[in-house]
C-alpha cells in the first residue's frame, strides 16, 4: 500500500490515539553514500539519536520513518553523513511529501491543501516556499559550455515553445512561448549574463536561420553546430527530387 521502494523496514508501531504509523526503516542497498558525490565511504559513527521524518497519510494514518544516520568517511569530501534516499539532507518530510504539496497548490488553495495532508497552514506555506527555493537553486545556470536550441510543437502542431538545453549535462535550461526571434533573445538577454554568453563555446541548433542569427549575435566564441538530423533530412528531399527528375 506505501510502495515503498529502496527502503528496507525493520519494525512497525502504531499509535492509536494520534492515528501515526511508525516504520523503522533503512537504505536498501544503496546506503553510506555521499550526498555530494554519490561514493559509498566507510562508516565512522552512527548518531545516537533516531531522525523523523514525516511521509504520506494512508487510510487516514500518518506515516512516520524512523532512522539513525550513519556519519562516513568520503573518500572526496571527508567526514559527512550518508545520503538519505527519500528526504532532502536536512528535511523533516520525504520527498513524497514535497511532492504532494506541489501538485496539490496547483489544483486548490493551500489551506484545503494543508487539510488534506493533515497539517498546519503556516507549516504547509513553509514546506511550499522550502521546496521551490531549493528545486530553482539547483536549476540556475553555472558553468555553461554547450548548448542547444530546438522548437516543439504542441496543441496538435498549432503552437510553439523553444526549448535551451544545456548539451553537456543533459537537462533543460529555458523553456518560451514561441519560436520567433523575440523568444530566443529574450533568453540570451534574461537568463544569462554577457560573461556566460562568452564562455559557450558550442552552439547546436536546426537549419532555421533564426536560431543561427541569434547565436552569431549573443555568443561570438561559439561554433556553430547544425543538427544532423534536419541536414541528413533535406539531403534525403535533395535526392528524392533527383530521383524523380531521372
Amino acid at each position: 500500500m506505501l510502495k515503498l521502494k529502496d527502503l528496507k523496514i525493520s519494525n512497525i508501531t502504531f499509535k492509536e490515539r494520534s492515528k501515526q504509523l511508525v516504520l523503522s526503516v533503512k537504505p536498501y542497498k544503496n546506503g553510506c553514500r555521499c550526498p555530494e558525490c554519490q561514493r559509498r565511504g566507510k562508516i565512522l559513527n552512527i548518531l545516537p539519536e533516531a531522525r523523523v521524518w514525516r511521509d504520506i497519510r494512508v487510510c487516514g494514518w500518518t506515516v512516520f520513518f524512523l532512522y539513525c544516520p550513519k556519519e562516513i568517511i568520503c573518500p572526496t569530501h571527508g567526514r559527512i553523513q550518508e545520503e538519505i534516499p527519500w528526504a532532502e539532507q536536512r528535511a523533516r518530510i520525504t520527498y513524497r511529501v514535497e511532492y504532494l504539496v506541489l501538485t496539490y497548490s496547483q489544483l486548490m488553495t493551500q489551506r484545503a491543501a494543508a487539510e488534506l495532508l493533515g497539517m498546519p497552514t503556516s507549516t504547509f506555506s513553509d514546506v511550499l516556499h522550502r521546496t521551490i527555493s531549493r528545486i530553482r537553486d539547483g536549476h540556475r545556470i553555472r558553468g555553461l559550455k554547450s548548448i542547444g536550441i530546438d522548437e516543439v510543437s504542441y496543441c496538435k502542431g498549432h503552437k510553439y515553445i523553444t526549448v535551451v538545453y544545456d548539451l553537456d549535462r543533459s537537462r533543460v535550461l529555458w523553456v518560451g512561448k514561441g519560436k520567433a526571434r523575440k523568444t530566443i533573445d529574450r533568453f540570451f538577454n534574461e537568463a544569462l549574463s554577457d560573461y556566460q554568453k562568452k564562455q559557450i563555446t558550442w552552439a547546436c541548433c536546426d537549419m532555421s536561420e533564426t536560431f543561427i542569427n541569434a547565436i552569431k549575435k549573443h555568443c561570438p566564441n561559439a561554433q556553430l553546430v547544425l543538427d544532423r538530423f534536419h541536414i541528413v533530412k533535406a539531403l534525403n528531399e535533395a535526392m528524392d527530387e533527383v530521383r524523380k527528375e531521372q
